[in-house]
């Protein structure tokens, strides 16, 4: 009797130690109470990348595309080599536009980057969709051109090529250049750049360049100077490709922020330099 009450005893409690075994779904019930937390988590740990993309890489895109679409023109050329000879010069503006605009609308309308960009690993965006914070941004990222954005790109670059084109044929036919009055064509090149800007800086409505963050920045290309050199003698901050392009342009360049005369140039932290050399 006693050896029946200690096995039973014996089988109860062993029985009453085994645990049950967890349902199968035990694990994704458990992955969706820790994915909130896991979520918070890495959202928090998120870094901020600046985006600086190299102005000499912006140009060198540009000169690429320009070639390409120099290349195209040989290709189409040669596909009226049979035609009367100087028939196809008159109409030069309208092939390059053509030409212009095929690219334009297998690359930019498709919201793909040109040949130049693709090689330079850049591509166009509408940096006001952007989210500014809480995302990880490399520059590739983030939304495309909007349709009028796209829209107004095709008619600055092939319409605005294509009439400055057909103004410079004009002009040489018309003679402009032998005349003694003065032409707006001629007095272009001439107007100073960066006077125009600050005389239609007080009517903008971005008031963002009077911050102190844009101290920092070049202030023609508005990235920060990879090779920083200051104007002398108001000593603001330049890129050194920005700054001695402007300088040899014209000799009375003034500085972009307080449009005083630049007379110098120096290297930050370094020696002076005569932008007149």
């Amino acid at each position: 009797m006693d050896r029946q009450t200690l096995a039973s005893s014996s089988s109860s409690t062993s029985g009453s130690s085994v645990n049950p075994p967890p349902p199968e779904d035990a694990w994704y019930s458990t992955y969706l109470k820790l994915l909130p937390q896991w979520e918070s988590v890495s959202s928090s740990s998120r870094v901020m990348i600046p985006i600086d993309i190299s102005r000499v890489n912006q140009i060198d895109a540009a000169r690429l595309d320009i070639e390409m679409s120099a290349m195209l023109k040989e290709q189409l050329v040669k596909v009226f080599s049979l035609m009367k000879p100087g028939m196809l010069f008159q109409y030069e503006p309208e092939l390059d536009a053509f030409l212009e605009f095929l690219i334009w609308r297998f690359s930019i309308w498709v919201d793909k980057p040109t040949p130049g960009n693709a090689l330079m690993n850049l591509r166009y965006r509408d940096e006001r969709a952007v989210e500014a914070r809480g995302k990880v941004r490399t520059g590739l990222e983030g939304p495309g051109l909007t349709i009028s954005q796209k829209v107004w790109y095709c008619i600055a670059t092939v319409g605005g090529q294509y009439i400055w084109a057909r103004l410079q044929s004009f002009s040489a036919f018309r003679r402009w250049g032998d005349t003694e009055q003065e032409m707006l064509l001629l007095l272009l090149p001439l107007l100073n750049s960066s006077s125009v800007k600050n005389f239609l800086r007080p009517f903008s409505k971005d008031k963002s360049s009077n911050s102190e963050g844009d101290d920092a920045l070049c202030p023609i290309c508005r990235a920060t100077p990879t090779t920083p050199f200051l104007a002398l003698p108001c000593q603001h901050r330049y890129c050194y490709y920005c700054l001695r392009t402007r300088c040899s342009a014209t000799m009375a360049f003034r500085c972009s922020r307080c449009n005083e005369p630049v007379v110098a140039m120096q290297r930050y932290g370094g020696s002076i330099n005569n932008h007149s050399q």
